[in-house]
């Protein structure tokens, strides 16, 4: 009885999850379609399917915008930015979950407050100081912001993933006579992989898709990202719509395929600090 009144409720459940595929998978279907049209067909129908399919879309980006120049951009910068706050937030995260000091919840509730401070409101400042450091038009200033913006975020999941790391394991190597850099290299590090990777997948795509900081900080097209070329560059040939659908469609795939191919990391990642 129990289970034939449940039927109609996963019924219910499984067609609110199908409807918010369909409006979600959509436009990436509308955009690899599209994608593979003239501007005279796309036109004359645009919702419907192409006359001929061609990749002369495609090719266009790859000779004439050196899309894969972009797509190296955007992965180093992505890369860089990556490395340097794991190393800002793997020590802080180690200190605030284990480590006894003064004042220790009082900065960490600090920490995770600038979380809801709206990133637009460093603008000015963030471009005064990369002024003054001469990284203007250079790809440390957006390696250094999104780096540091990034912190407070990984921060409050590495600490939660940490605080169930077992005390007796930092004792025992203590007792082994390791520092506090070997601690983090060889206890903690590897013990905090599942977090580090759930991160890294996060942070990236979101720096993959992000357009403001480097369209702000980054004005020769050489260093610009793809997500910022398909904003500008591309915006130079507008009523091409099929050319601009290739370039967004080439730029949401990697974003896509990072989550479907590690979509187990991230569930492991969320989880693995809420059980001891």
């Amino acid at each position: 009885m129990a289970s034939r009144k449940a039927l109609p409720v996963r019924l219910i459940v499984y067609a609110v999850l199908v409807a918010i595929a369909i409006v979600d998978f959509y436009p990436i279907v509308y955009m690899a379609v599209n994608s593979s049209r003239t501007s005279v067909d796309f036109f004359q129908n645009p919702g419907g399917l192409p006359d001929a399919w061609h990749l002369d879309n495609f090719k266009a980006l790859y000779y004439r915008f050196d899309v894969l120049r972009l797509f190296g951009n955007t992965l180093l910068d992505a890369l860089l930015a990556f490395a340097v706050t794991i190393v800002l937030s793997v020590p802080a995260s180690f200190a605030f979950a284990k480590l006894r000091f003064p004042y220790r919840s009082g900065l960490y509730m600090i920490v995770i407050a600038t979380m809801a401070i709206p990133g637009i409101t460093f603008v000015i400042p963030n471009f005064v100081l990369m002024s003054r450091l001469g990284l203007v038009d250079h790809p440390g200033s957006v390696i250094l912001i999104w780096a540091v913006t990034a912190v407070p975020s990984n921060i409050f999941l590495l600490v939660a993933l940490m605080r169930g790391i077992p005390n007796e394991v930092l004792e025992a190597g203590k007792i082994d006579g390791i520092s506090y850099v070997q601690t983090l290299a060889r206890i903690v590090m590897p013990l905090s992989v599942p977090g580090i990777v759930t991160l890294a997948i996060f942070n990236t795509t979101g720096w993959w898709n992000d357009l403001f900081t480097p369209l702000i900080f980054l004005q020769s097209d050489d260093l610009k990202t793809m997500t910022v070329a398909v904003a500008t560059i591309l915006k130079r040939f507008d009523t091409d719509y099929p050319l601009l659908l290739a370039g967004l469609f080439m730029t949401s795939i990697p974003p896509i395929a990072i989550y479907v191919a590690l979509q187990s990391h991230i569930k492991k990642g969320l989880v693995i600090g809420s059980v001891k």
